[in-house]
């Protein structure tokens, strides 16, 4: 099962054992949760970016311990590779990637969050539909599926698109496991 929760509270707010940032390689200074995440950490991703010992290439993995800096007690920054090539099709890969490299550290209560789509011209349900699609895909490769829950800071109020695109992916995978989809009450 996948508990997908929509919440409307900043990604540095929300508990967890782990957290997942995404961040474009050709994007400095870093956006949007990648850049505020980056100031919870005093800028310890811009250095090790202007080091070299990480690019943002597409599906370059870090995983660092979070230190008290934020409420989950890891952060896995994947890399999106670059803006221009940002699309429904990324955001599946970056999902099953996600679900693999999770399932392989035992981490089931995640955060995720990834770029707004409407900045790219996508729609939130299309993503939603990608996002399940590449989960479902991470769930088949990685084994027996194990409950995951799933928040995402952002796109709350698009909860009707994102329920469209949950159940038109839950139609194409023919349901192969349950998907919740709810909302965090606002604090």
């Amino acid at each position: 099962m996948v508990e997908l929760i929509l919440s409307s509270q900043a990604i540095d707010q929300l508990p967890s054992e782990l957290m997942v940032v995404s961040f474009f390689q050709d994007e400095r200074p870093l956006g949007s949760e990648a850049g505020l995440i980056d100031r919870r950490m005093d800028g310890m991703i811009s250095s090790r970016l202007t080091q070299g010992f990480m690019t943002g290439k597409m599906l370059e993995t870090t995983l660092i311990p979070a230190r008290g800096r934020v409420r989950a007690d890891k952060i896995l920054f994947i890399g999106l590779g670059e803006t221009v090539a940002f699309c429904y099709g990324r955001v599946r890969e970056l999902a099953e990637h996600v679900v693999k490299t999770c399932l392989g550290l035992q981490a089931y209560d995640l955060i995720m969050a990834f770029p707004n789509p409407l900045r790219f011209g996508l729609e939130w349900g299309k993503l939603m539909e990608a996002m399940v699609e590449g989960i479902g895909l991470g769930m088949k490769i990685s084994g027996p599926p194990h409950p995951i829950r799933l928040r995402l800071p952002g796109g709350i109020g698009y909860y009707d698109q994102i329920l469209r695109g949950v159940e038109t992916a839950r139609k194409i995978l023919k349901d192969p496991f349950p998907v919740n989809v709810s909302q965090e009450p606002s604090f």
